[in-house]
């Protein structure tokens, strides 16, 4: 559906409006005119997802890495090894050599791997162990955010905002013009102050549009996906501008070599107006095996599959195997963009408007990497 298929259906709406108003006959006009502000619904669709970084401070995050930026590199060696794998990993399982990156668990540990020791990352309070906790640069509270810790320290993380982590915008730029979308909806009485407010999320049926910088474009109309399995209808809050909402779960479908699922437990989001788009953050439990998965299939891009593997199995920090007592789930913190969009149902029904007003009336200066170490 174009723009132009948007106004005429607000026009038609309007229409149909002032005329119930013509034929209700009695209506005072002060009685029309003083009525209360219908519910508002502003539509997004997102435009940049990633890992959460936090580089400002990185001497003091990971000492070792920033004297020998090398230290960590995955180098891919001269092809594959006699033991089926690649670079430094070897793995033998019945006593036979096998590829590493499909047994990661029989692989050769990498003990020298170096996890993040600085006090800072982005997140949320998830109640995981004061041990584990980073203290949040924006908000100042503690937080868990263990796959920051695991990997923070690898080169190919060294990404302050508005860059993301190389493998991550590779992928996210590659396939962005072929993969539906992912739409946000927040509705309330009247976004333009505090209050609460619905945050609903779903798969788009189109590719996200590009403006001519390469930018994923706003005031574009999406239809949303019908289908249930990437629906989420989440309760929140807008308070001095930054909306929250109470944790829940959230799954989202996605079709991106990267990102071909987003599913949090305990989900947490923080997310403002910056001129033109929302930026915040999600947060909650993910299953470190699925997210690892993107680097032990596609080794690509200098991603060291196994030796991630072995770092978020050893930083996982929630819902332990009944069997084997490991941890499945990993705290983490995803950084969010999103454009304002229209979104229709596939009737035609525009169920959100773009708007590029701020939330609770606020639209905060464009985000810029802190270091929390200059205060």
């Amino acid at each position: 559906m174009s723009q132009h298929g948007v106004v005429r259906i607000a026009m038609h709406r309007r229409g149909t409006a002032l005329a119930i108003r013509t034929v209700a006959a009695g209506l005072p006009l002060l009685a029309v005119m003083m009525a209360p502000a219908s519910a508002e619904t502003r539509g997004y669709v997102i435009s940049w997802f990633a890992t959460a970084t936090n580089n400002p401070d990185f001497v003091q995050n990971c000492p070792r890495e920033s004297q020998d930026p090398n230290r960590v590199k995955f180098v891919f060696g001269k092809g594959l090894t006699a033991e089926g794998g690649r670079g430094r990993y070897h793995a033998l399982v019945n006593g036979k050599p096998v590829s590493p990156l499909n047994y990661p668990d029989a692989a050769d540990e990498d003990a020298d791997w170096e996890p993040v020791v600085g006090k800072y990352a982005y997140g949320f309070d998830l109640g995981g162990s004061d041990a584990n906790k980073f203290i949040d640069p924006d908000t100042h509270e503690k937080v868990d955010n263990q796959l920051w810790r695991a990997l923070g320290c690898n080169f190919i993380f060294q990404a302050t905002p508005p860059r993301a982590p190389y493998f991550q915008e590779e992928a996210w730029m590659n396939f962005i013009d072929s993969s539906p979308g992912w739409a946000i909806e927040i509705s309330g009485a009247d976004l333009s102050r505090d209050g609460p407010v619905t945050v609903t999320l779903d798969r788009t049926l189109r590719h996200p549009e590009r403006d001519a910088l390469g930018a994923v474009r706003s005031d574009v109309t999406y239809v949303l996906d019908p289908a249930p399995r990437s629906h989420n209808a989440l309760s929140g809050e807008i308070r001095d501008g930054v909306l929250t909402i109470k944790p829940s779960s959230v799954y989202l479908e996605g079709d991106m070599t990267w990102y071909s699922e987003i599913d949090l437990r305990d989900a947490h989001m923080r997310i403002h107006s910056e001129p033109g788009k929302l930026v915040g953050y999600w947060g909650g439990y993910t299953d470190w095996h699925k997210w690892v998965y993107q680097c032990t299939s596609r080794p690509a891009s200098e991603c060291d599959g196994v030796g991630f593997y072995r770092a978020l199995e050893r930083f996982a920090d929630s819902d332990p195997d009944p069997v084997t007592g490991k941890n499945r789930s990993i705290s983490t913190t995803w950084r969010v963009e999103a454009v304002p969009a229209f979104l229709a149902t596939l009737d035609g029904r525009v169920v959100a408007t773009a708007s590029g007003a701020g939330l609770g009336g606020l639209v905060h200066s464009p985000t810029a990497a802190v270091d929390p170490t200059a205060r």
